[in-house]
């Protein structure tokens, strides 16, 4: 690695207010690496980082931690843990492990008490600086795990496997989902969809969605995908005969992934008594009523889901098989230059931006 190598990177230098530096690529150690972004996501936690309502982000922030590149240089120690070597194409899970701390000991590194997430927790005051992926390089850290990707996958994809992991952490990994069960999914972001490839490779016997999107190409996606039946939000809430139909399915599972009162109260009406809640839509801090008498009268459990830890492998051949086109979830790439008209993109909550990906070389 020159030694005078520099990072272009985009850095949210305070809520709403983004500024180009340039940091110096480090040296590596024994056991840390390098690595040349290829492409970077915006997840929908950059954009409550944007404004400032992540009570855990830490500013000026180097914000990126849906990514995939090539391992650019990597220490003796580092390229031994995590069998790769410069020139290998991976991705980077968000959470660092210190492995010694309870929750590392139990696997769920995810509540590490360090607290360290790429792109999200480490100000990029902190040297060197490289936290996160709205960079050209970005920093490996031990503690960290990757996955390796294969180079035929396009990076769109590739950059969406943590997402795609999130699906597996929930529809797996916390609802448990048995072949020949029915699951509701509620949205029609990335995580929604991700949840319903997750939910179609499972077994599932139907695949039930509640949205508010009308974007043709979108529920199209969400078709391609594994979804049997789609319910516009809306309509659920104006028919009572549609609200009937979607009650008389008495599912087994419920991905929430909107944090939205509507699709909360959608998913308890759509259990059958007994059925498993997942709630993974976050509200930036705002409260949310619930229907306490639905679930206690059903006897629901209700189960947060939260990272992928340990579910990010099970995601890598996923997006490795190519069986899904999970590229397809990116419907804008844009210059990490322009990381400030991606974001208020997102913002601006059209049905046909799905996801926006950076690309940190070009522009």
């Amino acid at each position: 690695m020159p030694q005078q190598l520099e990072s272009f990177a985009m850095v949210l230098e305070r809520p709403g207010e983004f500024v180009s530096r340039k940091f110096r690529v480090p040296d590596v150690g024994s056991d840390d690496f390098v690595l040349r972004v290829e492409m970077v996501t915006i997840c929908g936690g950059d954009l409550i980082e944007y404004r400032g309502a992540n009570r855990k982000a830490r500013y000026p922030l180097l914000m990126g931690h849906e990514l995939v590149g090539v391992v650019a240089d990597i220490g003796d120690r580092a390229a031994q843990v995590h069998g790769v070597t410069s020139g290998d194409r991976i991705m980077v899970e968000p959470y660092l492990r210190c492995g010694h701390c309870p929750p590392c000991v139990r696997g769920d590194y995810h509540f590490c008490v360090e607290g360290m997430t790429y792109g999200v927790t480490i100000p990029c005051t902190r040297e060197p600086h490289l936290w996160g992926a709205y960079s050209q390089y970005m920093y490996g850290a031990p503690g960290s795990r990757v996955h390796r990707i294969d180079t035929g996958v396009p990076a769109e994809a590739a950059a969406l496997t943590t997402v795609i992991g999130n699906g597996v952490r929930w529809v797996r990994t916390r609802a448990q989902l048995q072949v020949g069960e029915g699951v509701l999914v509620t949205g029609l972001g990335v995580q929604a969809l991700s949840s319903i490839i997750v939910a179609k490779l499972s077994g599932a016997s139907s695949i039930v969605v509640a949205c508010r999107e009308t974007d043709a190409a979108r529920l199209e996606l969400a078709r391609d995908y594994g979804a049997d039946v789609i319910y516009n939000s809306a309509e659920l809430a104006e028919n009572e005969s549609l609200h009937k139909e979607l009650v008389d399915r008495e599912l087994d599972v419920a991905i929430e992934c909107t944090g939205a009162q509507v699709m909360y109260d959608i998913a308890v009406d759509a259990l059958r008594p007994r059925g498993r809640l997942v709630s993974v839509g976050t509200r930036g801090g705002q409260a949310l009523p619930v229907d306490l008498d639905g679930i206690v009268f059903k006897e629901l459990d209700i189960l947060g889901g939260l990272g992928q830890a340990g579910d990010t492998e099970l995601a890598a051949r996923i997006v490795n098989s190519g069986e899904f086109a999970v590229e397809k979830m990116v419907s804008h790439v844009m210059p990490l230059r322009a990381a400030d008209e991606a974001i208020n993109l997102c913002l601006a909550s059209r049905d046909d931006v799905i996801h926006v990906g950076l690309d940190p070389w070009s522009g």
